[in-house]
């Protein structure tokens, strides 16, 4: 154990107020810009090795970025028990192990804030979104939604941001836009985190479609069609369950799909053109991969139509063969927008 991981009972007694779990580079962008606000954060990693490297303002997953300040950094959960607010930075198939920890060790009435964009899977039909694990898992805790359309890389070398902060309190959402303020982030407000979560979990899996049709040569007419239809798929399903339409229209919605399908440097895209190329892609890559299987099988389960999810998960989960997934959905049957 390092000398930056110990921590004495003196330095729990004056730990930092923020403790983001999670120190991949996401995790350590929003860290770092806390940090640049003047906010005391504290990152909970699993590796002695990861708390040397955020101590020289560097991160792994981004090692080609200049380093920033140095972050503090602990493998000690107890660090939760001193922790007003609380940022899950993990992927969705780590939330429930960091709830674990939260429910372990942090005190009743800590602010939870959610960061991933997917489903977990199980909860019966398919998977749970962030909100319903919240309520399942941390009843005691405020709890809200972080997302947005946001590369790591950038906020980490300080660009500016703009996400949505969504919760049910009002309280929980004029904190962590405090908490954030004079950082690189700019907060915008929302009271629907249903409509926040589906829209940060399926932006995923609209992308891959997206960078399938780049791969394979379709041209730009048919990836504008499938950010198009996408956006109708995101708020069929986010009423669904309980969200409303006009959030998939906003940063969590819209504003994220446009950047995840911009190009390779997202992560889904670059993963759905690797695909249409006939390439064998990373399965490092992408989050939506592993969320549309839970994803078709939610939207199954609830009769409610998603042709493009559908598809992607064809293609990835089921052996089809792109242009054979294509060719069924340009027979679709046509209705009206």
């Amino acid at each position: 154990m390092t000398a930056q991981d110990k921590m004495t009972e003196q330095d729990k007694m004056t730990a930092q107020t923020h403790i983001v779990i999670g120190g991949g580079s996401w995790g350590t962008a929003l860290a770092a810009a806390l940090a640049r606000a003047g906010q005391g954060v504290r990152v909970l990693v699993r590796s002695p090795e990861n708390v040397d490297i955020l101590a020289q303002g560097k991160c792994r997953q981004l090692a080609d970025m200049p380093a920033v300040m140095p972050l503090l950094a602990t493998t000690d959960a107890t660090c939760l028990t001193t922790a007003k607010m609380v940022l899950v930075v993990v992927p969705v198939g780590a939330t429930q192990q960091a709830i674990d920890k939260i429910a372990t060790h942090a005190a009743s009435g800590t602010t939870i804030v959610f960061c991933a964009k997917g489903l977990v899977a199980g909860g019966g039909h398919g998977g749970q979104l962030m909100t319903e694990i919240a309520a399942d898992r941390l009843a005691g805790f405020e709890t809200g939604i972080l997302s947005g359309p946001s590369f790591a890389d950038e906020v980490f070398g300080g660009l500016p941001a703009a996400l949505t902060i969504s919760s049910v309190s009002r309280g929980l959402i004029d904190r962590v836009q405090g908490a954030f303020f004079d950082s690189n982030l700019r907060l915008y407000g929302n009271d629907d985190p249903i409509g926040v979560a589906v829209g940060g979990a399926m932006k995923n899996v609209i992308a891959i479609a997206s960078g399938c049709a780049v791969g394979l040569g379709l041209g730009d007419n048919a990836k504008a069609a499938i950010l198009t239809r996408g956006v109708a798929e995101m708020a069929r399903f986010a009423m669904a369950v309980g969200g409303r339409a006009d959030t998939i229209y906003g940063l969590a919605g819209v504003g994220d799909l446009a950047l995840t399908c911009a190009g390779p440097h997202s992560r889904n895209m670059a993963y759905g053109m690797a695909i249409g190329a006939g390439e064998t892609p990373d399965q490092r890559l992408a989050e939506g991969r592993h969320t549309v299987a839970a994803l078709a099988a939610r939207a199954a389960s609830m009769g409610v139509e998603l042709p493009i999810t559908n598809a992607v998960d064809r293609v990835i989960n089921h052996g089809e063969t792109l242009r054979d997934v294509v060719a069924g959905l340009l027979a679709r049957r046509v209705g009206s927008e």
